[in-house]
């Protein structure tokens, strides 16, 4: 992670608003940041070209929803609790989750390679 930077600052998204975004490590080619989701707060659907998705449920539970971007067919939920990882593949399209009770927090990894969000319409 050349380059990296730790900020720990709050930065929404230009594409959607949760609770709280925070910045952990921002490099050239990985990033980590902090979520907080209300209950029934959302990450709206989205793609990556490059980066692959990990996740850390550090607070709460939350669902990440998943499609297969070549078949279009829902994959299976990837449920996580305090303690839990899940990781979500490059073009996959994904929508974190939170089902409630209560806030989610949870850290994500975002690597390696340039980063973008590419909003998706389910079918």
């Amino acid at each position: 992670m050349s380059d990296a930077k730790f900020s720990g600052k709050e930065e929404q998204s230009t594409y959607y608003r949760v609770s709280s975004r925070k910045w952990v490590a921002k490099g050239s080619d990985v990033f980590v940041k902090e979520f907080t989701l209300a209950e029934q707060q959302e990450v709206p659907w989205h793609s990556h070209t490059n980066v692959f998705d990990i996740f850390y449920c550090i607070e709460g539970q939350m669902r990440i929803e998943r499609i297969d971007m070549a078949t279009k067919e829902r994959l299976p939920d990837i449920e996580l609790g305090l303690g839990d990882g899940g990781k979500v593949e490059v073009g996959t399209a994904h929508r974190p989750f939170n089902p409630g009770p209560g806030i989610c927090r949870f850290l994500i990894i975002q690597g390696v390679g340039t980063y973008d969000y590419i909003a998706y319409k389910p079918s």
